[in-house]
């Protein structure tokens, strides 16, 4: 299993007892209050939805954060195998249905034909009904082997490890992992992993990718263009687009 392997890699198994117990499809149909759509992207794409750890103060050495906005006593990890019809676009709805039915911080390991992807989602306490929660921002690593010797999944790895995560308390703990996430959802974008720990980093990685996706717009527009003076002005804002990219990244660095 891939998510065995990640686990491992992470330290997990060195500090927590893993649970593997099997979550049944029919929890999140019964308390979720799930759409039909909903049901059946569980259904069709979901072949087993696991509870692998669960981490609480009685079983690690780290303390509850609670306030008026957030509270954070535990983080679980659960893995989700899926079959193999299953698209990329299916994930963030899968990922959105198990978040919004846990109110817990979770981590989600995905599996798939060897592979695995992380997805995290930090959530506050709802201002008017304190026992719902609102889902503030996912996060998801690209597809990877877990065994890879990779670079990028190398200091992916290194950085989520045990012993490089804060122990002060949960939500540190969970914050920790979800920047993790994203510097790796990032990567493609930023050209590096890219721990975002200011509010003025994750700006300039916003417009980054901001960028590249109106470069990309651009090329579409110029492979449907005939008029070479339009492909011409097509280039130079795409000339543009790069230089401000390039200029941006420096200042990451």
């Amino acid at each position: 299993m891939a998510g065995f392997t990640f686990y491992a890699r992470i330290g997990l198994d060195d500090k927590v007892r893993p649970l593997h117990k099997k979550l049944d499809k029919k929890m999140f149909y019964d308390f979720a209050d799930l759409t039909k759509k909903e049901k059946d992207y569980i259904t069709k794409y979901v072949d087993r939805i696991e509870l692998t750890y669960l981490l609480t103060p009685s079983v690690v050495n780290i303390q509850p954060f609670i306030n008026e906005d957030y509270h954070y006593e535990g983080v679980m990890f659960i893995t989700i195998r899926l079959r193999q019809e299953t698209k990329d676009a299916h994930l963030s709805v899968i990922g959105e249905i198990i978040q919004g039915a846990l109110p817990n911080p979770v981590v989600i390991v995905f599996e798939k034909e060897g592979n695995i992807q992380v997805g995290t989602c930090l959530k506050r306490l709802n201002k008017i009904d304190k026992t719902q929660v609102v889902l503030e921002e996912f996060a998801y690593t690209p597809w990877f082997s877990s065994d890879s010797d990779d670079e990028m999944v190398r200091r992916f790895i290194d950085a989520v490890h045990i012993t490089a995560l804060s122990f002060s308390h949960f939500f540190r703990f969970y914050q920790d992992i979800h920047i993790a996430v994203q510097a790796f959802q990032h990567v493609k974008a930023v050209g590096a992993f890219y721990i975002a720990t200011d509010e003025e980093s994750r700006q300039l990685i916003a417009q980054i990718e901001q960028a590249e996706a109106e470069i990309a717009k651009w090329k579409n527009k110029i492979k449907k263009e005939t008029q070479f003076n339009r492909k011409v002005e097509y280039n130079m804002k795409i000339q543009q687009l790069t230089k401000q990219i390039e200029q941006w990244k420096q200042q990451l660095r």
